[in-house]
């Protein structure tokens, strides 16, 4: 009976280990991968391609006056090394989202941060309107605070060094506390994803209150699939998508389509 309560105890022990995953980690189950691929599969509706190939202004703008954007013939490159950037649509977009792109980290600093915006309007105060191309001379610096402290908007930053952690947040800027309480619920930290300057294939579903993001890396079998969960905040339905470089970033982008769900046909 002793060895049999051994064997049982080892085995929960064992099966403990295997399923559970460090505290700021959350356990990538098979239920998880389920969902995701669900979303991914379900009616959208194409309403954004850029290959990042031709001339970038004709589909973006730029906030940032010592930030530079380049493409060449395989991609659009976006260089922080004098100063911040935000890379924004023209284009609004509304509802549940599916946004992809190529990503490639070109730099190898050991400091700094990617974030992409999802959905951005201004808050409406102090002549921060809805619409954030009528007050874009006020981001010719791009500071960061511009943007939690006037913008609604959903931000996931990833590629950052030197933790390594890909997090979400939800702005506030109604709370005057800066970042404080913006955090969404999920963070992955020690990824090992982007210090090799690898292309990876980046997908993201926005759906109502809760955000996936997938990271395929080359490397056969790598892939990170991240879930951010909006429990205790407004929710974000409209607005512009945005790529931000933190300063001495470099990175390349390709490929980037935006849809927007649709209903699915009759059959």
């Amino acid at each position: 009976m002793k060895i049999t309560s051994m064997v049982v105890s080892l085995v929960a022990l064992m099966s403990s280990i295997v399923c559970a995953g460090p505290a700021d980690k959350p356990n990538q189950s098979q239920g998880e991968r389920k969902s995701f691929d669900a979303l991914c599969a379900r009616q959208w509706n194409n309403v954004f391609t850029d290959t990042c190939t031709g001339e970038w202004s004709a589909r973006w703008f730029l906030d940032g006056d010592k930030a530079k954007v380049t493409t060449d013939e395989k991609a659009m490159t976006i260089d922080t090394t004098h100063g911040y950037a935000v890379l924004w649509t023209k284009q609004e977009f509304r509802g549940d989202l599916r946004i992809e792109y190529d990503f490639q980290r070109v730099d190898k600093k050991d400091k700094g941060v990617n974030i992409i915006y999802i959905q951005a309007t201004g808050d409406g105060q102090k002549g921060h309107v809805k619409d954030i191309t009528r007050w874009a001379d006020r981001r010719t610096k791009a500071a960061m605070s511009d943007y939690f402290q006037n913008m609604h908007t959903y931000h996931i930053s990833y590629a950052a060094f030197p933790k390594d952690y890909v997090r979400g947040r939800r702005y506030l800027p109604e709370s005057n506390k800066g970042l404080k309480g913006t955090k969404l619920r999920g963070e992955y930290t020690k990824t090992g994803y982007f210090n090799d300057q690898e292309w990876i294939h980046v997908t993201i579903v926005k759906q109502a209150k809760v955000l996936w993001m997938e990271f395929k890396h080359p490397t056969p079998g790598k892939t990170l699939l991240c879930r951010f969960t909006n429990d205790d905040k407004p929710a974000i339905e409209e607005g512009r998508i945005g790529l931000r470089l933190m300063p001495s970033r470099k990175s390349r982008f390709k490929n980037f389509k935006v849809m927007e769900a649709g209903k699915e046909k009759e059959q």
